[in-house]
């Protein structure tokens, strides 16, 4: 990233990770861990992970997978045969972190659940997210991003101006649980340096949607029986001669300075608009005189004024528009990420690690299976073996049962 020194040591250096999570919640988290410096394993079935399959890309290289998935090195294995999951518990033997994303159960019929691999490796961060936890009445029920958006409340809270809810437009739960996963990791690690032992880390999605939101949940039922009001007046987004801008003052002093930016002085010094309060009461007809002279003007003209006197403004951006932003370049916020077969893409680097991270490699299903395998203590005869029976696929040496 422009200006920033690289880290001489990454945090989570010579940290030893198995990811057998599947979609975003845990991959991303595993993606955050390999990012600050882990070796992170993608551990995979043969059918894949279900991430490879959802949206535009080819050879299982998708949005989801991509993002999901920088700096991790892949292993396909059937954890379904014996031989499968008696490779995984020599790998958990060595391994510091383990994250799983099923329903409660799946990872004991698989030989992996805690009980085991605790006894495997007593120093060992087992991270499991679920959809609903593991127990209750939703406890074998599966969970998404979408149903818990559903559940939690948050297609209401994003509701349109006809008050039909609406799903906010991106995997939100999934990418913010995946936060709370490296945090919570992040933790246990801190943890385990004072005790030596291990723990048993339970995530859900359902208690992300509610730490997400904890905010505009208060502010429900703190104004329960009430309309619930804006924060502030104004705070919206309004059109101008060709195209969005959205503006806001959050006290008096900006509002000042807003009115006059847009050539109308005396709304500062008008009795009724003068408070929040004030102007919480008066609300439609100040956006409605906003918008009226926000329309007579480009949005460039609008920035450069608002931007002039100190309001709290931005043009309303796509994706092109942002990743262009000379600010967002200036910072280096992305990173170029060039794929064999495919263009240059945007790849946000890691909010407050120097440099952003290095990206590492991007695996496709089963790329470095031969290499982990050795790199894990197996030997050529073994790793061949395997391999032949196809208990584990390499599809970087195109070597492998049928």
């Amino acid at each position: 990233m422009s200006g920033a020194t690289k880290q001489a040591r990454l945090p989570y250096e010579g940290m030893r990770v198995l990811d057998l999570s599947q979609g975003i919640a845990g991959p991303s988290c595993g993606a955050l861990l390999a990012r600050q410096g882990a070796d992170v394993v993608k551990v995979e079935p043969p059918a894949g992970d279900w991430g490879r399959l959802m949206g535009d890309g080819a050879n299982g290289l998708t949005a989801i997978s991509i993002g999901a998935n920088a700096g991790k090195r892949a292993l396909c294995i059937d954890a379904t045969r014996v031989e499968g999951r008696a490779v995984l518990h020599r790998m958990v033997e060595q391994t510091d972190v383990l994250i799983d994303s099923f329903r409660p159960g799946v990872m004991d019929t698989l030989g992996l659940g805690y009980r085991t691999t605790s006894m495997l490796n007593a120093a060992l961060i087992h991270l499991s997210i679920t959809g609903f936890g593991p127990s209750g009445p939703y406890r074998d029920k599966a969970g998404s991003d979408s149903v818990l958006q559903a559940l939690g409340g948050m297609m209401v809270m994003n509701r349109d101006g006809e008050d039909v809810p609406r799903r906010v437009g991106m995997m939100i739960v999934d990418a913010v649980c995946g936060v709370y996963a490296a945090q919570s990791v992040g933790a246990a690690l801190i943890g385990r340096g004072v005790t030596g032992q291990g723990e048993h880390v339970e995530l859900s999605l359902l208690e992300v949607t509610a730490a997400l939101q904890t905010i505009p949940i208060l502010d429900h039922f703190m104004s329960a029986g009430r309309e619930r009001l804006p924060a502030t007046v104004p705070s919206g987004t309004f059109r101008t001669r060709d195209g969005f801008i959205n503006v806001v003052a959050l006290r008096n002093e900006m509002f000042v300075r807003l009115a006059h930016a847009l050539g109308h002085p005396e709304w500062g010094s008008c009795d009724a608009w003068s408070t929040n309060a004030k102007r919480l009461a008066r609300r439609e007809e100040i956006n409605v005189a906003i918008a009226d002279v926000l329309r007579e003007r480009d949005s460039a003209d609008w920035l450069e004024r608002l931007h002039a006197h100190d309001v709290l403004c931005a043009g309303v951006n796509d994706y092109g528009d942002f990743v262009s932003d000379p600010q967002v370049q200036h910072a280096g916020v992305f990173r170029n990420l060039a794929l064999r077969g495919m263009p240059g893409l945007p790849l946000a680097g890691v909010p407050g690690l120097a440099g952003g991270g290095e990206i590492g490699p991007v695996p496709r299903q089963g790329e470095h299976s031969r290499n982990v395998l050795v790199d894990f203590g197996l030997s050529d005869i073994e790793v061949d073996a395997l391999l032949r029976t196809g208990v584990v696929i390499d599809t970087q040496t195109h070597r492998g049962g049928t």
